[in-house]
């Protein structure tokens, strides 16, 4: 057994060298040298993701009982999942010689292993080969949208902002979300002023119109300025990403799906932020949580959770405020709540806007007292206050809730009316609002969902 674990180690780097994974890389090094909790840690992760060569290293520890419990029938699920994700010729005949030795309950779990990591498992959740077409469904179409102004000051660049709008049945654009700014930060807020002026036709399921959550895109395109992507540092990325780097494939998949003139079509585009998250990229991780999400409707079984889990322990707050509300939705317990509360103070750090208004909301309006933290609703307060996007209505109500929720009837009722106004110029349905507002004017904190229709 000992020489099986030291050829699943050998033999997996060199399935490993084609992608270059830090992450795998290291886990062998741990391996190596004698580390195996760690090792194994680290194969465990990339194993749920469909990596066989990890699965395999995986199993082997688990035969041997390196780095944790020895357990054959969990040993021989993990070899069984790394033969389904492409190491047949690795796994060879190990399997056949083991299944013999197993009692009913090893082989239980064996097949549980198989029945969560094997290759058709993984992939009706979508963690390998992602469905993300949707049958029946028509995404919305701007009918309107605003060329957004360019930023003062500085040099004269074009540029490109990604992100996600809810596209609601009225047709009016809310909740901006940014997942790509290039060639900087500076270029978000105009893009969000933008695309908050759009007008839609909704999106429809089976002829019917529907809420979305939908990709947009803002070019700043300006005469006799470099065009974006003939700078070196894109070329530089775009060779980066075909060797394998999951942060550069990550990064142009993205740019490429918004923007034809990469000369990439959709679906190398959506590859290469497959490969990206299957290497680890949290960016990447969560982006397919997104797409997923988008098309439950279609592909049910389709589990965004797995690709939220992986990219929320790697920081990602935008993925840690995502698993915050999935804990918290319908009746949660209190381990639930805790661990959402949790979450939710990781993801306060992230620099997304769209992260801290979310985060801010329920720390200030949820319903569950086990997630309210007025104190510390007024200091994240402070700071989306003073941020760059002004034309969201949503960020004065979150505003609004937070100095309710700490006692500052007040300033609660100023920011609700500014809300209400916001939300009036462009042309939005304010009865939720103004029902809020007549809350606060009664010297009473409001809970509930700020962002519900």
């Amino acid at each position: 057994m000992q020489r099986l674990t030291r050829w699943a180690a050998l033999a997996a780097v060199a399935l490993a060298a084609p992608a270059a994974r830090a992450d795998f890389n290291a886990a062998l090094a741990d391996y190596k040298a004698g580390h195996y909790e760690s090792a194994r840690r680290a194969f465990a992760a990339m194993a749920e993701l469909g990596d066989c060569s990890s699965q395999f290293n995986l199993g082997a520890m688990t035969l041997q009982g390196q780095g944790g419990p020895k357990d054959t029938g969990t040993g021989v699920g993990w070899l069984e999942a790394a033969a389904a994700n492409g190491c047949q010729q690795l796994v060879g005949g190990r399997v056949a010689a083991l299944e013999g030795t197993l009692d009913a309950s090893g082989r239980q779990a064996a097949a549980d292993i198989l029945g969560r990591y094997g290759h058709e498992a993984l992939r009706a959740q979508g963690v390998v080969e992602p469905a993300l077409d949707c049958p029946g469904r028509v995404a919305a179409v701007a009918l309107q949208a605003p060329a957004p102004e360019y930023p003062g000051g500085g040099k004269q660049r074009n540029a490109l902002v990604v992100g996600e709008l809810t596209i609601g049945v009225d047709g009016y654009a809310r909740d901006p979300e940014i997942l790509l700014s290039v060639p900087d930060a500076a270029f978000v807020a105009p893009a969000i002023e933008a695309w908050m002026h759009s007008r839609f036709s909704p999106a429809t399921r089976n002829g019917a119109p529907v809420q979305s959550r939908q990709q947009v895109r803002s070019l700043f395109n300006l005469a006799g300025a470099e065009p974006l992507w003939s700078s070196g540092a894109y070329k530089d990325a775009r060779a980066a990403a075909d060797a394998g780097d999951a942060q550069a494939a990550y990064l142009v998949g993205v740019a490429a799906s918004a923007d034809a003139a990469l000369g990439l079509t959709p679906a190398r585009a959506t590859q290469l932020i497959t490969d990206a998250a299957r290497d680890g990229n949290p960016g990447a991780q969560y982006w397919l949580a997104l797409q997923l999400r988008t098309v439950r409707l279609c592909h049910p079984d389709n589990r965004a959770t797995t690709w939220l889990e992986h990219a929320a322990a790697a920081g990602e707050g935008a993925a840690q405020l995502a698993l915050a509300a999935e804990l918290t939705a319908g009746t949660p317990t209190g381990q639930q709540v805790s661990r959402a509360r949790s979450l939710l103070e990781s993801a306060a750090a992230s620099d997304s806007y769209y992260v801290r208004k979310h985060v801010l909301a329920l720390l200030g309006a949820s319903p569950l007292p086990g997630l309210r933290d007025a104190a510390r609703a007024r200091q994240l307060a402070a700071l989306l206050a003073a941020g760059d996007v002004q034309s969201d209505p949503q960020l004065f109500e979150v505003l609004a809730a937070a100095d309710a929720a700490g006692g500052d009837v007040r300033g609660a009722v100023a920011r609700q009316q500014t809300a209400i106004r916001k939300a009036h110029d462009l042309g939005w349905d304010t009865r939720a609002l103004e029902e809020r507002l007549g809350i606060y004017k009664q010297g009473k904190p409001w809970y509930g969902d700020l962002f519900g229709e």
